[in-house]
């Protein structure tokens, strides 16, 4: 059986198939992550080719088969290509660690609509972002997409046994392997000392959902960043991260 879905699409990754056609991977709005075969849109007169490009949003629709793991794309118009961002080829590569992120990280088809709403605030936010705030609004959000993946960093109290954690010297106890602060009977050989400011900063990004992050809670944590998605997501390495400025 055929179902004919209309719905809202992210474009998250493309990647070349045969000599005219794209795979996509898109985020939507009520599907979650899908694969889509765009036929023939990398031909010259293709009526959707600048639909795929990265990080558009588009209003897409595709015909969905039981039982398969990739749907032909029908048609897509573009809502929003996010110009400002394109303008800029520091913005393109910060916009591009969000879209990896979602691309590497969510299920196929598993509804997410706060990943969307995070990707498309994102964006929209990255279009008004002076040269300065850039690298602060990617780390922030890049944190809140870990609350859903399920890693989001616990700072409350030792993540091993919730008893309190003072740390000493404006300094806390950070563990790469357990996600969280540690208390001093629970140390391990990835514990890193992270400024109470940072433990803060971090925190609020979830309690007050700010995405700003002064400079050098910032520095402490792209420090670990990598790091600490290697350890909880599968050994997970994003390249556009490697490149943020």
């Amino acid at each position: 059986m055929t179902n004919i879905i209309r719905c809202r699409g992210l474009i998250l990754k493309t990647t070349p198939f045969k000599e005219s056609s794209l795979i996509a991977s898109v985020l939507t709005d009520i599907s979650g992550k899908v694969q889509l075969l765009a036929k023939g849109v990398r031909r010259p007169k293709s009526k959707i080719c600048g639909a795929m490009e990265p990080f558009n949003l588009d209003e897409i629709i595709y015909y969905k088969r039981e039982f398969k793991e990739m749907y032909n794309l029908s048609d897509a118009i573009v809502l929003d290509c996010f110009e400002a961002i394109r303008k800029d080829p520091r913005k393109v590569n910060a916009a591009l660690v969000l879209c990896e992120f979602y691309e590497k990280t969510l299920p196929a088809e598993e509804m997410d609509g706060h990943a969307f709403s995070l990707l498309l605030s994102f964006l929209r936010k990255l279009c008004r972002a002076e040269d300065a705030e850039v690298r602060s609004l990617v780390i922030g959000n890049l944190l809140k997409a870990f609350s859903g993946a399920g890693i989001m960093p616990h700072m409350s109290d030792c993540v091993r046994c919730h008893a309190a954690v003072n740390g000493s010297n404006r300094k806390v106890s950070f563990s790469l392997a357990s996600g969280g602060v540690v208390c001093s009977k629970h140390h391990d050989d990835t514990v890193m000392l992270l400024s109470k400011k940072t433990i803060s900063a971090i925190s609020s990004i979830y309690s007050t959902q700010r995405s700003f992050i002064d400079s050098d809670s910032l520095e402490e944590i792209e420090n670990f960043l990598a790091d600490y998605m290697y350890l909880h997501l599968g050994n997970l390495n994003l390249n556009s991260l490697k490149h943020l400025k």
